[in-house]
């Protein structure tokens, strides 16, 4: 096994992931409100779409990457609904730190799983991302039928994704013993109004042909 590979894959995983963007506000406001479970059900959203889409790049899959091209004014315009949704959501959100067990049912789990995972999907910058960093590795881009490597890179790439969202939960979950219900308020506001804006940026952009 060439550990190299494996050691990129994480690098992406983790690089594609730490920028802040609406499932990274999701995972942290899950912890906060329900604690570490509901934010790894988050994550866990996020990472099967970072393994979807890290292993169509690698295995060269490029009818994908043409796909998103081709619609990528529908692809915005559903994610701008669903970035609209949850902004809005977030600006009703309860502004007590008490966790709350209810909030860790199996659906309200799966709930959290499949918005985040809708979140990422309709980011046609993630997916092209893909595209563009694997394409620029050395004998990916040339190299499509070459499973070998294409299997290590994905490994690598769920390694990192694992490991962000993980992280990044367990320390939100930390740090919301040290939140007052104040701050929580104004996060709820910062979040979802920003989450808010940018779904409507995005509408707005389509509509301008953009």
């Amino acid at each position: 096994m060439d550990l190299t590979l494996v050691a990129t894959g994480i690098l992406i995983g983790i690089g594609v992931n730490a920028p802040v963007g609406p499932t990274n506000v999701m995972c942290i406001h899950r912890a906060i409100r329900s604690g570490v479970t509901s934010a790894l059900a988050a994550g866990a959203g996020a990472f099967v779409a970072d393994v979807l889409f890290a292993g169509m790049a690698a295995f060269g899959v490029s009818a994908a990457a043409a796909f998103v091209e081709g619609h990528l004014p529908v692809i915005k315009v559903v994610g701008a609904a669903v970035l609209l949704a949850f902004g809005v959501k977030l600006l009703y959100a309860p502004s007590s730190v008490t966790r709350d067990p209810a909030n860790d049912t199996r659906a309200s789990l799966l709930r959290a799983a499949g918005t985040s995972f809708a979140l990422t999907v309709t980011n046609p910058a993630v997916l092209l991302g893909f595209f563009a960093i694997f394409g620029g590795l050395a004998g990916i881009g040339d190299n499509p039928g070459d499973f070998g490597t294409a299997a290590l890179l994905t490994l690598g790439v769920a390694i990192g994704s694992a490991a962000w969202w993980l992280a990044l939960s367990m320390g939100a979950s930390h740090l919301a013993e040290r939140i007052a219900e104040k701050w929580l308020a104004r996060i709820n506001m910062l979040s979802g109004g920003g989450l808010a804006i940018f779904g409507f940026v995005l509408l707005l952009g389509v509509a301008l042909g953009y």
